[in-house]
């Protein structure tokens, strides 16, 4: 029996985190720019496990996502440029237009076969904000051709293939810091040194060019050619 105590305590720890951490949840509707948007409706709950690198993220989609799924199929064939909305609520903020969202076209949503979450983490590791992507989407983003609308009896498990939902966090990054130049060094006054001026070939190699003007001065004389003077004294005595 002592030997469960370990085990117990541990289980009532994280039990306790667990209901001391905020519920996030995701919503979504159909909003169109012409018409008054619709309140926000439950879509799934986002479930956090891990901290930093190791961090994970899960939805447990809601009761009503697949009935909620089907009306927004069924609403977005009657409306031109409608969009579909995706937000994330904020625990400590109920105004719903305080919630982070991202939108995609909502006559993409029928032909959809995966969809994508992003959610941002701040530097503590909590949700602020997300992105939502679906796929596949034409390079121009046009909307499909549909050639019959969706009936009444259309299957709820046709709708629940094109959720192939992934999730992934996103952690704050910092660009590499700029690398400055060292300052130049003042004066006491608190202007620049100035470098020292550099100095000419003379005034670099002065000693040089003497020593060897004086090596060249005082070198003796060469000798005068012998054949040169006997030539010289042989026509001296014709």
């Amino acid at each position: 029996m002592l030997s469960r105590l370990p085990s117990l305590v541990l289980l009532s720890q994280l039990l306790a985190l667990a209901l001391a951490a905020p519920e996030l949840r995701l919503k979504h509707r159909i909003v169109h720019p012409s018409h008054p948007a619709p309140p926000f409706e439950d879509r799934a709950t986002l479930l956090l496990s891990g901290s930093g690198p190791a961090a994970e993220a899960r939805l447990v989609p809601s009761e009503t996502f697949a009935h909620d799924l089907l009306q927004y199929f069924r609403t977005a064939e009657g409306l031109k440029d409608a969009l579909y909305q995706v937000a994330l609520e904020h625990p400590a903020d109920s105004e719903q237009a305080q919630w982070a969202t991202s939108s995609v076209l909502a006559c993409h949503l029928p032909s959809s076969t995966s969809e994508s979450f992003t959610i941002h983490l701040d530097q503590n590791g909590t949700p602020f904000s997300l992105d939502y992507f679906v796929g596949p989407i034409p390079h121009n983003g046009a909307c499909p051709k549909r050639g019959r609308k969706p009936s009444a009896e259309s299957s709820l498990a046709e709708l629940r293939a094109i959720a192939n939902t992934t999730v992934a966090l996103r952690s704050p990054s910092f660009p590499p810091l700029p690398q400055l130049r060292v300052p130049p060094p003042v004066t006491a006054e608190g202007k620049p040194v100035e470098p020292p001026r550099e100095k000419s070939f003379l005034e670099k190699y002065w000693m040089y060019i003497a020593i060897a003007l004086v090596a060249m001065t005082l070198a003796p004389a060469p000798a005068e050619d012998d054949a040169g003077g006997r030539g010289q004294g042989s026509g001296g005595r014709r």
